[in-house]
């Protein structure tokens, strides 16, 4: 499928954390955006985000992306989509208020692509690391793999909220490759798979202040786990952002699932940055006990250095100071 190196896309979930990068490097790079949100508040608040774009960056409410052909209107003049978004939600009653919208939300925006997006040449769906390995964490993990574990886990009200989160990733990811592998549309799907993400924001921070950062300062509130345990995979939120960019620019890797990971972390990691820069973290009796110099996990980016063999990723400590400028400028930290 050839390259999408300019025109009008669809980005879904614009007004989260990695989204407003996504939307910052499209405009940056030449492309108009159409951000799809669920209320006219979430349309200002990007338009409040980027001041400068003006006519560069537009807005439509969708209120409800599980309502069948939610999406049929707004995809009709669009080149290409970026659909980042997806329920971030770890307090529920029943664990379909979270996988149902995940999985609608990608194999919804795919059908409306496929009956009405005449003009769209690539989908590209922002999925997750946890469709790969979920939270086991205990051999080598590339692309190639999946979480076949949470994949085919049927949660209960009593199931942990990131084991429902990693389902809901895994299975939203699934069925938009089996819908185009049974359709053939007349685009092409390409998934991107980013871990935890850190960095800066966009613009000053609000209270809507991502997954990973809100987990951060959860951790603040209550001590913080100053084990040295694995959490999991990290990335800078412009790393992810960028990478979305360039998987548009690329005419080469239709049906490709890149990862976005540049190693793994404890939480005790951070709050050694952290304090190391003169900031109040946990764990300052716990300095060094994050063991992941000693773990066999390892998750490998293979194809997204084959497709992009100049992209070098962030460091953590870069990432995480950058985020606690921004936290503190917003009376966080």
């Amino acid at each position: 499928m050839p390259a999408v190196h300019s025109g009008v896309v669809l980005v879904t979930g614009g007004s989260g954390f990695i989204g407003a990068w996504i939307i910052k490097y499209l405009v940056d790079n030449g492309y108009a955006v159409i951000a799809a949100v669920r209320t006219a508040a979430q349309g200002e608040f990007i338009t409040h985000r980027f001041p400068s774009y003006s006519g560069r960056v537009s807005s439509v409410v969708i209120p409800d992306i599980q309502k069948e052909g939610a999406y049929d209107d707004v995809v009709k003049d669009v080149d290409a989509i970026v659909h980042a978004a997806s329920p971030v939600v770890f307090s529920w009653e029943d664990p379909q208020e979270v996988i149902g919208p995940a999985v609608a939300g990608a194999t919804g925006i795919l059908k409306s692509a496929t009956a009405y997006g005449a003009k769209v040449k690539r989908v590209i769906i922002t999925s997750s690391v946890a469709a790969i390995h979920g939270s086991v964490l205990d051999k080598e993990y590339d692309e190639e793999s999946w979480n076949l574990r949470d994949l085919n886990t049927e949660h209960t009200k009593t199931s942990a909220p990131w084991l429902v989160y990693n389902t809901a990733k895994t299975r939203a990811e699934k069925a938009a490759f089996d819908y185009v592998k049974e359709t053939q549309p007349q685009y092409d799907l390409v998934t991107l798979l980013p871990a935890f993400n850190w960095g800066p924001y966009v613009h000053q921070p609000s209270k809507n202040f991502g997954s990973s950062p809100g987990a951060l300062l959860g951790g603040f509130a209550t001590g913080g786990d100053t084990s040295g345990s694995l959490v999991g995979d990290f990335v800078d939120v412009r790393d992810s952002a960028l990478l979305h960019v360039l998987a548009l620019k690329n005419g080469n890797i239709g049906g490709e699932r890149l990862l976005n990971s540049n190693g793994v972390f404890a939480w005790q990691d951070i709050y050694d940055i952290l304090n190391e820069a003169g900031y109040q973290a946990p764990g300052k009796d716990a300095k060094g006990a994050g063991d992941k110099k000693h773990l066999k996990v390892l998750t490998r980016n293979d194809k997204t250095f084959k497709y992009f063999p100049k992209f070098k990723y962030r460091s953590l400590k870069e990432s995480v100071l950058e985020m606690a400028v921004d936290l503190k400028s917003g009376g966080y930290l």
